[in-house]
């Protein structure tokens, strides 16, 4: 787990990797505006499916697809990349602090029910382990805001690094669109 902050708000970012089965820290970074700021023109733009672009120093830039739902009470990303073995290569859903009172009870469940629709993006032996630790966290961190982010196992090393450095962004991106969102829906 890896926290940063945001506009004064503390963000605890957990990631799954599911050709290790294990939990890691991410990227270590904070995505800079720039980068940030074009995932969520296209959020705004065409928040149901959009491709970009990311770029790692040191390797090939990758190409993504990208499809985010605004649900009740999160936001959900599924990740493709053309030419990868089977599925989605990536997921993401983001817990803002804001909505954690409309948290479903079932959260870790649907979530986890609904990586595993995708070929390759979580094996059947890992379910219970990755339902466990989102259940955990949030039974132990009722009030932050959590992002969870899962890589598929399918995908060669120097993509992983742009992936993990891509769902970073798109993270930070949706929690701002989502804020905004809200904000508007409020206002």
């Amino acid at each position: 787990m890896r926290s940063i902050e945001l506009g004064g708000k503390e963000i605890h970012i957990h990631g799954w990797d599911s050709a290790g089965w294990f939990s890691h820290d991410v990227t270590g970074e904070l995505p800079e505006a720039r980068m940030r700021g074009a995932v969520l023109r296209k959020l705004r733009q065409s928040p149901a499916a959009f491709q970009t672009r990311c770029a790692v120093r040191g390797s090939p830039a990758v190409e993504f697809r990208t499809t985010a739902y605004d649900l009740a009470d999160a936001g959900l990303a599924i990740v493709h990349q053309d030419g990868a073995r089977g599925g989605p290569v990536g997921a993401l859903t983001v817990l803002p602090a804001h909505r954690r009172s409309r948290l479903r009870e079932d959260f870790a469940f649907g979530f986890v029910a609904h990586l595993g629709f995708f070929d390759g993006l979580i094996s059947a032996d890992s379910e219970l382990a990755i339902h466990d630790y989102v259940d955990n966290l949030l039974r132990t961190d009722p009030t932050s805001t959590l992002v969870f982010t899962v890589e598929t196992a399918h995908i060669c090393p120097d993509t992983s690094i742009g992936l993990s450095v891509y769902l970073e962004r798109l993270a930070i991106a949706m929690l701002e669109w989502l804020h905004s969102k809200d904000e508007q829906a409020e206002g």
